[in-house]
């Protein structure tokens, strides 16, 4: 169990060579049994999952958040929003040159459900949260704002922005006594943690400034630790 929450595999992933994208994994006791541990540690069990059955099994179980869920149908769908089960996009990196056939083939279901779920997720009601793969792609990570921008179709600047912030801070507050966060998240408000960027422009008129930091973030904090400033001094 890590430090914030409990993450359960609960079906089939596109990274590994022996693990189909169509199975479901673990059983339910066994998914009960994850979510009564994580209650005992007082906090909560978020799950990797695809297709219609490993969600409705990992929310059957009390699981509170689903990862990627590219492949759902509209009533597993509305069954999240039913139960107030967060569903936390976690939209896969484009291919890159270097990933295998194999892989890239796994992977076709699952990139074109991205312009699937989001819509159908927003319409439902469904409580969103933003995240990417870029973990296994670290040569990306200075693309991960852009690629917040592929939502633009469905969601306004100021929703994307909330979604990638106090949405997401929502989020993470579930883990109750083991957030490991000295502060509150998402918001701008005395005795929230110190996280803010000074944007030179406003991207609630124009989001794609959000997509080059370097350029666009004059101010950049961190715990109120100031780790960037282009601002005047005069």
């Amino acid at each position: 169990m890590g430090a914030s929450q409990l993450k359960v595999t609960a079906g089939g992933g596109t990274s590994s060579a022996y693990d189909p994208i169509d199975v479901t994994q673990f059983t339910p006791e066994e998914l009960q049994a994850a979510v009564i541990a994580a209650a005992d540690w007082n906090t909560y069990v978020t799950v990797h999952a695809y297709t219609p059955k490993s969600v409705r099994r990992a929310v059957d179980a009390g699981v509170l958040c689903i990862e990627h869920g590219q492949l759902l149908d509209r009533p597993t769908v509305d069954l999240l929003a039913q139960r107030g089960i967060w569903l936390s996009g976690q939209y896969l990196v484009p291919n890159t040159p270097r990933m295998p056939a194999e892989r890239k083939a796994k992977r076709q279901g699952i990139l074109e459900g991205n312009a699937r779920v989001w819509p159908m997720a927003k319409e439902a009601g469904v409580k969103l949260a933003w995240g990417t793969d870029f973990l296994f792609e670290p040569d990306l990570n200075p693309q991960q704002n852009k690629m917040l921008l592929s939502l633009t179709e469905w969601f306004s600047s100021a929703e994307l922005l909330r979604l990638a912030t106090y949405d997401n801070a929502q989020l993470l507050a579930l883990s109750g006594p083991r957030v490991p966060y000295a502060g509150t998240l998402g918001v701008v408000e005395p005795r929230a943690l110190a996280d803010l960027i000074v944007v030179n422009g406003d991207p609630l008129a124009d989001i794609n400034l959000i997509a080059d930091p370097r350029k666009n973030f004059d101010v950049v904090m961190k715990d109120g630790k100031l780790y960037k400033n282009t601002l005047p001094t005069s």
